[in-house]
């Protein structure tokens, strides 16, 4: 089965759920409280192995300290190969403050090891790529980076799946090496702010992205669900019907289930509707990768669901 390579930050969170939002010189007592780890990359590698990947590949860095070893115990308990995560000796693991109210999430991070991915160590990582192996790339590392991991994967016939976030402004940067993307997954703002545009039209946006060399955009939309834009093809597939709790790991679950849909060689309806469950479960429990699903647990919501 092809191994599932995921590429960006690991970074220890701190999730509250708050009555209201915090503001200057005023305390807001927690209703609840949830430490896990996190970060895109991490909880994209996690998501595919608890929905059945044998070999979903973690690379990245944490340091030498009490979250590096509860972050990689973690991650080894869910089967995630961690072989290619750096342990940095001076830099210290990654954290986030995540404050949730009602269910939507606001973000205060620091990122310190997570950002010391360097070449020589995706080198390592990809240097026995085989043609089908799936890997998925985020912003969480350098543009250069994102593009050397990109043009590896595909001299090696690997399947490329880019995640552009976290997206703050437009670079222009990006579009150069976007021929090298077979599936682009952005939500609208990724999108627009890729294309320099203000379009709130989601099949223009997707057919402009594939018009700069992606095969298959994948617009996720949140609660409206996503959209599947390829050049012969384009499926819709709504957002699956839950009580929310935290919507933070949810697009993560939805990006980690597409790459195992993907090396599983699934149809793209049906691996659309996988991820789309997998993202709905994940906004049913608090934190990040707490939240995320099993494959039980997905394949029981999709067999109750109507047809």
């Amino acid at each position: 089965m092809p191994r599932i390579v995921v590429i960006g930050a690991l970074v220890y969170d701190f999730v509250f759920e708050v009555p209201d939002w915090v503001t200057p010189n005023r305390a807001v007592h927690a209703t609840a409280a949830t430490m896990t780890p996190g970060g895109k990359a991490l909880n994209q590698a996690a998501a595919a192995a608890l929905l059945g990947a044998e070999d979903a590949r973690l690379v990245g860095c944490v340091g030498q300290d009490m979250l590096g070893d509860a972050m990689l115990a973690a991650l080894n308990e869910v089967g995630v190969n961690t072989r290619h995560v750096r342990r940095h000796r001076e830099a210290r693991t990654s954290i986030a403050s995540i404050v949730v109210k009602d269910g939507v999430p606001g973000f205060i991070g620091a990122p310190e090891a997570s950002r010391l991915v360097d070449e020589e160590q995706l080198q390592g990582a990809l240097a026995d790529l085989d043609a089908g192996d799936i890997v998925l790339v985020d912003f969480e590392i350098p543009q250069p980076l994102v593009q050397f991991a990109l043009e590896r994967a595909r001299t090696a016939g690997a399947v490329t799946v880019l995640n552009p976030a976290p997206f703050f402004t437009r670079d222009s940067f990006v579009v150069g090496y976007l021929h090298l993307v077979d599936v682009l997954i952005p939500n609208k703002l990724e999108a627009q702010l890729i294309l320099g545009s203000e379009s709130e039209d989601l099949e223009f946006l997707a057919r402009e992205l594939l018009a700069l060399g992606v095969k298959q955009v994948v617009l996720t939309i949140g609660e409206l669900g996503s959209v599947l834009v390829e050049a012969a093809c384009q499926l819709e597939q709504p957002a699956v019907a839950l009580d929310i709790v935290d919507t933070t790991g949810a697009s993560d679950a939805f990006v980690g289930a597409y790459g195992q849909g993907l090396a599983l060689g699934w149809p793209t309806a049906r691996t659309l509707e996988f991820a789309s469950a997998a993202a709905g479960l994940a906004c049913t429990k608090p934190g990040t990768m707490s939240s995320l699903p099993s494959l039980n647990e997905v394949q029981a919501f999709l067999a109750a669901a109507p047809s």
